[in-house]
């Protein structure tokens, strides 16, 4: 999607915009490749999903394509909706982010809708976006792109070398069997995946 580099890029208050999205980026890809949740699920959060005294995120509902756009709706499967432990870093960064974002919409009028991840004038955000800005994030590190799968993968790579059981990873990653959860266990490299993320936390981790 051009709509949203065209958003960076173009408007007068650029400085601006580009504080936000990096801030977003933060708050985006540190919570992918740290929770292991599916984008459209990250796409779907609103803060009350976020329990800062017990840090905890369920996850209930999820974004997803459809011919008028697209659509927030309950999981497919009972094992997508779940409860996961973070830990207090990024329980850190999201609850700051959620400040910075309401100063944010605040000071350009935007009216919040409790949604985590929005533009900066509160538009919804796509799958589409979320690519492209880890593509931008990815090259600046001399990365090839990571996809949307990429952080999740990353993340049972991580879970697998803490010596997380196949059960533990399903339920945290919400497969539905664990077949499922041997599969990304057969596909992904123990050390070269967590250090892609590892790239990418740290370039935005400013």
């Amino acid at each position: 999607m051009e709509h949203l580099k065209n958003k960076v890029d173009n408007k007068p208050t650029s400085s601006r915009l580009k504080q936000y999205y990096n801030e977003f980026d933060l708050a985006m890809f540190r919570l992918l490749a740290f929770s292991g949740i599916r984008v459209g699920e990250a796409l779907a959060l609103s803060f009350s999903d976020f329990d800062f005294s017990s840090n905890t995120l369920e996850i209930t509902k999820t974004m997803s394509d459809s011919k008028d756009g697209h659509v927030i709706s309950t999981p497919k499967t009972e094992s997508s909706r779940r409860t996961i432990m973070l830990d207090e870093a990024t329980m850190l960064i999201i609850k700051k982010w959620q400040l910075r974002q309401k100063e944010y919409h605040f000071a350009n009028k935007v009216k919040s809708n409790g949604m985590v991840f929005v533009g900066f004038d509160g538009s919804t955000m796509i799958r589409q976006d979320v690519y492209q800005r880890s593509k931008r994030l990815s090259e600046a590190v001399g990365l090839h792109t990571i996809g949307s799968h990429g952080y999740r993968h990353s993340h049972a790579s991580m879970l697998f070398e803490a010596g997380a059981s196949m059960k533990e990873a399903q339920e945290r990653l919400g497969h539905s069997s664990i077949e499922m959860t041997m599969n990304v266990y057969t596909h992904v490299t123990n050390e070269t995946k967590k250090k892609t993320v590892e790239k990418i936390v740290n370039y935005v981790n400013f």
